[in-house]
């Protein structure tokens, strides 16, 4: 063996495990660069399954309770209609059902072959129709997956306009059964904004909070490589799902949407590393300004959106909650990623011209640039999501008025 790569070795295990490392601002070597993003992958892998196993226990404990009969329904026609938009309630309460709806159903849910309707004096009845409220519970959910994946095409891929955005049903039983409502891939998306709220969270508010309170750069350069190593991370699960012809990505989303995150993840991989490589000639503060407004606050705002959406705090459920929480992220959206976002870009093509040259400031630019495009595009999706909701309360309210 040669005798440098013991040196190596012991200089990437010294650079990992005194702080006094992750402190230095000065240019990495490239083995030092390497060495902290492949620490801080495995950091954020392990925090990814973490949080995912934590919310799977939450939401089988918790939110995972049998649906009460008496609150269930079941569709008097099937396949049930399942139109862009809002979803069609079912029309049958299970407690009006005739034997031969609840018998027609199971059938169709290919469930029909284990289960009496018989009343035997022992309950195999009632564990009958809470089997049966199970299953409509279920065909609810697939339903609302349904139409949500339609319009992640339609909208992402296919540009369609003028679509009718998915609302998810009306819950039959609150918080305690709301995950037992939730299809798979719908599940795996909800699961997947916790894991970027706690992502966001940690790399966009508190350790660039940590740096501004404090000042140690410890807590700022662990902020920049944990960026980088978890988009590093989210990029190589993408393209492995492209490999593998299988979802696999952290996001979860409608492979419409892969092409999009890809080229996201990478150009804040662009701009982080380039804010490590570069070392004390970058503005610190304005790095985590950036990191707070953009990554933080406004990107874990869209995802707590989404989690609502899938919630008993959904717009069928508590449109006023809804209401509020679309125009707070609106505002922000707007204040942050619009107005705000021009101070950013300006201060940093300006500190680029001034200390690294025009053709750093080239680069910077092209890449805010494209970081303006999604922008532009969070800002008018919010905008359209929040006027559709408040038209939605309206429409329902004239609706309640004529009846």
């Amino acid at each position: 063996m040669s005798p440098v790569a013991p040196t190596m070795m012991t200089d990437i295990v010294a650079t990992l495990t005194t702080t006094s490392s992750w402190r230095r601002h000065q240019s990495p070597t490239h083995v030092e660069f390497v060495a902290k993003v492949v620490a801080m992958m495995v950091v954020w892998t392990c925090l990814v399954r973490l949080v995912t196993v934590v919310v799977k226990i939450v939401a089988s404990s918790f939110w995972s309770m049998p649906i009460p009969p008496d609150g269930a329904s079941i569709p008097s026609s099937l396949p049930h209609p399942n139109p862009p938009g809002s979803a069609l309630p079912f029309d049958v309460p299970l407690s009006a059902a005739t034997d031969e709806q609840i018998v027609a159903f199971m059938t169709f849910r290919g469930e029909s072959s284990s289960f009496s309707l018989a009343d035997d004096g022992l309950g195999e009845r009632g564990r009958t129709l809470r089997r049966v409220a199970d299953s409509a519970a279920a065909y609810k959910g697939l339903l609302y997956q349904e139409r949500t994946m339609r319009w992640i095409d339609d909208h992402f891929r296919l540009r369609r306009p003028n679509l009718k955005y998915p609302y998810v049903g009306a819950h039959w039983n609150g918080w305690s059964s709301f995950y037992a409502e939730t299809a798979p891939r719908i599940r795996s998306m909800f699961i997947s904004s916790m894991i970027l709220i706690f992502e966001h969270s940690v790399n966009g508010l508190v350790l660039p909070g940590l740096y501004l309170y404090t000042r140690d750069e410890l807590y700022y350069m662990l902020a920049l490589y944990g960026e980088v190593a978890y988009m590093i991370y989210a990029s190589t699960l993408i393209l492995a799902s492209y490999g593998l012809g299988r979802d696999v990505t952290v996001e979860q989303m409608h492979e419409a949407v892969w092409p999009l995150l890809l080229v996201h993840h990478l150009a804040t991989i662009g701009l982080c590393s380039g804010c490590i490589i570069v070392g004390e000639g970058v503005p610190k503060d304005l790095v985590c300004a950036t990191l707070f407004a953009m990554l933080g606050f406004t990107s874990s705002l869209h995802y707590l959106g989404q989690i609502l959406d899938f919630s008993p705090l959904a717009q069928v459920n508590a449109p006023y909650t809804r209401l509020v929480n679309h125009v707070f992220c609106l505002a922000s959206q707007i204040a942050f990623r619009g107005i705000y976002w021009m101070r950013i870009c300006y201060l940093s093509v300006v500190h680029c011209l001034g200390t690294l040259g025009v053709g750093a400031a080239i680069i910077v630019a092209s890449m805010l640039l494209l970081f303006t495009l999604f922008n532009v595009d969070f800002v008018k999706f919010h905008m359209k999501a929040t006027k559709a909701c408040w038209t939605k309360i309206r429409q329902e309210k004239m609706g309640d008025k004529i009846s």
